[in-house]
């Protein structure tokens, strides 16, 4: 009977259990607590995707675009090319045309040097690379160029515009123009000489400091420049229109006002009595006479383009104690 009562006691906790179990599970969705709405997710914020890359680099300061695609570069040509002057050309301007350096537009072209200047329809050789146009003489070899121009032998024979066999032994040829790349020579052309009257002055007086040490600009704003200084034109070309006022970049004393016969036309030189000198070339009237004071700022000529010169210019020189320096380095 005991055993009977215990049996039974278990199977009735058991069965207890059970139905408590099954009364606690709900079905799916279903809750005896209210439950607030469910909140959306929201993904995390990210900045928006901004395809204006050039104004992403403008804001960071550099001004330039971002490039989406593989850029080719283009041929390279190692040919000579051939170039027409036109009017208001410079050596350094039509460098600039074929990213040369003026040099090499005066070394590439042999006669310049004996010409002195350039003339509306020359034809000039234009370079592939920086360097000189070498033609060979009787006796030549690359040994002597490589002494003459400091390039070594073996980078001009693999130049690819030489057109060298490589397998056979080099031979030049009398006549033979060959590519010297990088090579440099003295610079042999009339505009890096001072203007003839420089030495031949017609004011002969004394010569009273009045230069304040500071230059202005000898013409009126904008300023374009169609030639900078370098070492076969030791001034800065400064573009005119025909009679634009020129002015006296500093007093002084005007040394000489009249035509240079060595190609700078119409000149007015003023002496500083500092040291300095300036010179105006070009120019289409002259204003001052020689021996005259003027202050800076005076107009002194009209210009023009007379003398050598392809356009209308002026041409502008600083010399100190007896050396042309860049007049960039001295003007506001």
């Amino acid at each position: 009977m005991s055993r009977t009562f215990n049996i039974l006691l278990v199977v009735g906790c058991v069965v207890s259990v059970a139905a408590a179990f099954m009364f606690s599970v709900k079905p799916a969705r279903t809750t005896n607590l209210a439950i607030a709405p469910s909140e959306k997710a929201v993904p995390p914020s990210f900045p928006p995707v901004q395809t204006d890359f050039s104004a992403q680099l403008q804001d960071s300061g550099i001004p330039r675009k971002i490039q989406l695609k593989t850029q080719h570069q283009d041929d390279v040509s190692y040919e000579i090319a051939e170039y027409t002057v036109k009017s208001g050309d410079s050596l350094w301007s039509i460098g600039q045309k074929f990213d040369l350096k003026p040099e090499t537009i005066l070394w590439g072209n042999e006669w310049l040097s004996n010409a002195g200047i350039l003339h509306i329809g020359d034809t000039l050789k234009i370079l592939p690379v920086n360097g000189i146009l070498h033609t060979v003489q009787q006796a030549d070899t690359l040994e002597a160029l490589q002494a003459l121009h400091g390039t070594p032998v073996q980078e001009i024979l693999e130049y690819i515009g030489n057109n060298f066999d490589l397998t056979q032994p080099p031979q030049l040829s009398e006549g033979q123009e060959i590519i010297v790349p990088n090579g440099t020579s003295p610079i042999f052309w009339s505009e890096a000489q001072a203007p003839g009257a420089e030495t031949n002055s017609s004011y002969k007086g004394n010569y009273p400091n009045l230069g304040t040490g500071y230059f202005a600009w000898p013409l009126a704003p904008p300023y374009t420049l169609t030639q900078e200084y370098w070492g076969g034109h030791p001034a800065i070309d400064i573009d005119t229109y025909l009679r634009q006022p020129i002015f006296a970049s500093d007093s002084g004393t005007v040394a000489f006002s009249g035509w240079d016969d060595t190609g700078y036309g119409n000149l007015v030189i003023i002496d500083h009595g500092n040291g300095y000198r300036t010179y105006y070339a070009h120019n289409e009237a002259l204003l001052v006479s020689p021996g005259q004071t003027v202050v800076q700022g005076q107009q002194i000529s009209e210009s023009g383009s007379t003398g050598n010169s392809s356009g209308e210019h002026l041409d502008f020189r600083i010399l100190y104690n007896g050396t042309f320096v860049n007049p960039l380095d001295y003007l506001p």
